[in-house]
């Protein structure tokens, strides 16, 4: 294919934008959705730089191996470049003493703000009174759930959501329209995350109300495929009726078809998060479909976040939901990417 010139490309990343938008205001409104993540704003602005302010941002990323946090990390590592901040990233990698000792070293490199996502809010809390010590506001993804407006955990200055209860609606609207009156099993994650776990009494309560019955839940201890097969195996096992299954991420759920596949069982099976594997399975029918998590905007409105509490400017709320996507195969090569979502970012 011809590459572009400078002027298709600006006309195509214009379009790109202008796709993102669109995106977004539809999520806004999601048909059929009455919870109180859809009354939140979506976004903390245009957040513009400031002259004089000095800006280092510490970003711990629960875990750097998955894709959809990697992309969360891209997002905000665009953004800081945008702002003119410099950002240090480091791995949690899923541990709770990684995270801990992980924000003690940012705050020794002396940053100005903290991005964290929680994995054991009480565990951090010694550490987020620290930080509120010394100064430094913390933006959490995910430290809160059910309502926006409820106080948050102590020490955290703003919070950006990922919208956990909207995923979970989106998820059953979809397996239900697939598979009505679905016998279904859940796969939720096996690390105490509380956003998760609160994830998966969700796709519960929107499973009833939808006249699907929740068989059992089994957890994916590593949080990838192998570890969705064998949750997945656990589920048919035990669950001869058992024709569905939610995924807490894509991994899982293409864990699931492969488990069901291996004993001749064929299962409707929904994902979460849209990475590239989950996009490619809703391609060729393994799954039913998935809710692409817009990790990019999550890590862009993350840094928005952190750079009005460094730079002393109003937040315009305490708490963002970042809008999910459900993705069919109707859809499935219509939504922008996340790479082109990146470009976006200036």
């Amino acid at each position: 294919m011809r590459r572009p010139t400078w002027v298709t490309t600006a006309i195509w990343v214009a379009a790109v934008a202008l796709a993102v938008s669109v995106g977004a205001a539809v999520a806004a409104g999601i048909p059929g959705y009455t919870g109180k993540e859809g009354a939140a704003p979506s976004t903390f602005g245009n957040v513009k730089a400031k002259a004089g302010v000095r800006c280092k941002i510490g970003l711990q990323n629960p875990l750097a191996a998955n894709e959809s946090l990697q992309y969360m990390q891209k997002g905000a590592v665009a953004q800081a470049k945008a702002l003119g901040c410099k950002i240090i990233t480091l791995d949690d990698a899923l541990s709770v003493d990684k995270q801990v000792s992980n924000m003690q070293q940012l705050l020794a490199q002396k940053v100005n703000a903290i991005i964290f996502y929680p994995l054991d809010p009480k565990a951090v809390n010694p550490v987020l009174a620290q930080a509120k010590k010394q100064g430094v506001p913390v933006v959490a993804e995910d430290a809160g759930f059910g309502n926006p407006a409820a106080k948050g955990i102590p020490g955290v200055s703003a919070g950006v959501w990922q919208a956990r209860d909207i995923q979970a609606f989106l998820q059953v609207k979809a397996l239900a329209k697939a598979k009505p009156g679905a016998k279904v099993g859940l796969i939720g994650i096996g690390a105490p995350v509380p956003a998760l776990k609160y994830l998966t009494s969700r796709q519960a309560f929107y499973a009833k109300k939808a006249g699907l019955t929740v068989v059992g839940v089994q957890d994916n201890a590593t949080d990838d495929v192998t570890g969705g097969q064998k949750a997945g195996n656990a589920l048919v096992q035990r669950f001869p009726a058992m024709n569905a299954v939610i995924g807490y991420n894509d991994p899982s759920a293409i864990g699931a078809v492969i488990a069901a596949r291996s004993v001749g069982r064929k299962l409707t099976v929904v994902g979460l998060n849209g990475t590239s594997d989950g996009l490619a399975a809703v391609r060729d029918g393994r799954l039913a479909a998935t809710v692409r998590s817009e990790s990019v905007s999550i890590g862009r409105e993350l840094v928005r976040g952190a750079y009005l509490l460094t730079s002393k400017q109003k937040l315009p709320a305490a708490v963002v939901v970042v809008r999910p996507n459900l993705v069919t195969k109707a859809n499935v090569d219509k939504l922008p990417s996340w790479d082109a979502q990146l470009k976006t970012i200036k």
